[in-house]
């Protein structure tokens, strides 16, 4: 660790913070780089041993000194972030010359100075991804760059009045919209043998090809639509990311985010091991896999849906299938111009303000899916 002494050395640390805070990774929200400043001029002048969770909850976020750390924990959940993001920024970025960290168990910063002969034994290059981590993001980040690619380039195909009517509440927002990605973990006590991967601690998810075609799909055309995202596991994602940022989820039965997000509107899914989407308002009806059907031949159903949650008073987006076929649907779906120019068609122009539900069908054959089909929807 380098303890800048001099005005010039702070003054090093301080043009480094100026140039990290104008990155996306910072830029794009208020909390993150407001607190990260604090901390670092707070230990360049000599106090970072004074600064605790709670003199930062007065000095940067203006609650009252007597506030309750236990029950409000924007100190603690903005610092997990700033530390995830400046290693992800200096993982990436290489060897700079000056870099920032925020300690792990307390709350002032610590300053690397590298030089560019011999080896520096006091900085500490982030660890490297585990295999498993390292091949399931290979390939999801793949199949996002193929498709951001296809989609940069198909920007006059892309833009209309229904896509822009699906997605503007989304591209308007200032924060990257979350594209959270369900997976599974092997669990040989459920019927399939899989079950959804929820636990941040636990191996590494499984990511189904769909599911990556899904995601790549939604990044494609956010990128098209000049929209800031980032993709991740449903199993990292927590509730106070999704009410800050628009959110995209993929997959129902393997993301529970889905599931509880998608519990209170009108058509949602039940709990395993039903595995079918009903309608709240219409009891008995409901879409459901044939499973007298060989696997990759009977027809899949899914969910899409766009709505303000009213709990977090964020925008959430729900591309959703019983299974994969489905969810793959969803997602041609949420992408076409025509498959919304139907929507428009059935159900008017006018609901770009308002929340929108679509049950879709879609025909399996040889384990490939077809063009989905409305079967239901629902406009609030």
């Amino acid at each position: 660790m380098w303890i800048p002494v001099s005005p010039e050395e702070r003054a090093e640390v301080t043009r480094a913070l100026d140039e990290l805070l104008l990155l996306p990774l910072f830029s794009n929200s208020k909390r993150y780089p407001t607190l990260l400043r604090y901390v670092v001029e707070q230990t360049l002048e000599g106090r970072g041993d004074e600064i605790k969770e709670r003199s930062i909850g007065i000095d940067v976020f203006g609650r009252p000194p007597d506030y309750d750390t236990n029950l409000d924990t924007i100190v603690r959940y903005t610092a997990g972030e700033v530390r995830k993001r400046l290693a992800v920024y200096y993982r990436d970025a290489g060897d700079l010359p000056i870099q920032i960290r925020l300690t792990a168990r307390a709350y002032h910063a610590e300053f690397l100075r590298l030089t560019e002969a011999g080896p520096q034994p006091q900085a500490v290059a982030a660890p490297l991804p585990s295999r498993n981590v390292a091949m399931w993001w290979l390939v999801a980040s793949a199949a996002v760059l193929v498709l951001v690619l296809a989609g940069y380039f198909a920007w006059d195909h892309f833009h209309n009045n229904a896509i822009s009517r699906f997605w503007d509440p989304l591209i308007d927002h200032k924060t990257p919209t979350i594209i959270s990605l369900g997976g599974v973990v092997v669990s040989p006590g459920s019927r399939l043998g899989t079950s959804a991967a929820s636990d941040v601690g636990g191996v590494n998810p499984y990511l189904s090809f769909e599911n990556g075609l899904a995601m790549g799909r939604a990044a494609a055309l956010l990128n098209a639509l000049g929209g800031s995202y980032r993709v991740q596991p449903s199993s990292i994602t927590t509730l106070a990311e999704i009410r800050e940022n628009p959110t995209v989820l993929v997959g129902a039965y393997n993301n529970d985010w889905t599931y509880r997000l998608a519990a209170p509107l009108r058509f949602h899914f039940t709990p395993h091991p039903d595995e079918e989407i009903v309608d709240a308002q219409t009891p008995g009806r409901r879409w459901i896999r044939d499973g007298s059907r060989p696997f990759n031949e009977a027809p899949d159903y899914a969910l899409v849906a766009r709505f303000r949650n009213p709990s977090t008073d964020s925008m959430v987006v729900l591309i959703a299938g019983l299974q994969r076929f489905g969810t793959d649907a969803a997602s041609q779906f949420v992408t076409s111009r025509e498959q919304l120019a139907a929507l428009d068609r059935l159900i008017g122009s006018d609901w770009g303000n308002r929340n929108v539900e679509v049950v879709l069908r879609v025909d399996v054959v040889n384990g490939r899916s077809g063009a989905p089909s409305i079967v239901a929807t629902h406009v609030w």
